[in-house]
């Protein structure tokens, strides 16, 4: 993604209404300082970043003539409209550890799965990490072609991290990140439905035939 142009926005001039009405999105930028800085950019940028970034993603940025490098933290987004209302970013200082979270990545096919011993659950699908942003992964692949029967799983502590990623919390190092469980019994509705398509007697048959 191209360099994105962060203009400075005055929070006392124009409300976020009328800035959405005029093609810009408002954002703030924060940083380890606990800084922040109160910026605009344009709506048709706004929506190629929700659509391309993720939470990995490094967006090279100018502001004030000052080039910075920042990931996305969070997008507001009408849940109707869809309209994008507000980005928040965190500037990254390339130097010291950040908190990221990284996405999984499914690979591979589990041989339960393909012959219809189990369904695979998906039980996380990210982790945060803490790691300089040249450490930094897209995401962290999980190969499941091993799970070969109900009730094998794949923990975090099961996958291949670079000792330069530590987790967030070393708690979740055991945690289940995909699993199979078994099939549930399929219900079987021939009966009933032949039950239900039985003929009805037809009313008052028997007295005709009696006559």
């Amino acid at each position: 993604m191209e360099k994105i142009l962060f203009e400075k926005r005055d929070t006392e001039g124009k409300k976020n209404k009328i800035l959405l009405k005029e093609g810009k999105t408002p954002a703030v930028v924060y940083n380890a300082k606990r800084e922040s800085r109160n910026i605009m950019i344009t709506s048709q940028v706004a929506g190629k970043i929700a659509r391309e970034a993720t939470s990995t993603t490094i967006l090279d940025a100018e502001i004030e003539s000052k080039n910075i490098k920042v990931v996305v933290k969070e997008i507001d987004m009408n849940p109707i409209t869809e309209e994008i209302r507000h980005i928040s970013f965190f500037e990254i200082d390339e130097n010291k550890e950040m908190a990221f979270t990284i996405p999984f990545k499914i690979i591979g096919i589990s041989p339960a799965v393909k012959n219809n011993l189990g369904v695979m659950v998906e039980v996380m699908n990210s982790v945060d990490v803490k790691c300089k942003v040249v450490d930094l992964l897209p995401f962290i692949e999980v190969d499941i072609s091993a799970l070969e029967h109900p009730g094998q799983s794949i923990s975090i502590s099961d996958l291949n991290i670079p000792e330069a990623i530590s987790l967030a919390n070393e708690d979740f190092k055991n945690s289940t990140v995909v699993t199979v469980t078994e099939l549930q019994a399929e219900e079987k509705f021939d009966t009933v439905a032949a039950e239900t398509t039985e003929e009805a007697p037809v009313a008052g048959a028997e007295e005709v035939a009696a006559e």
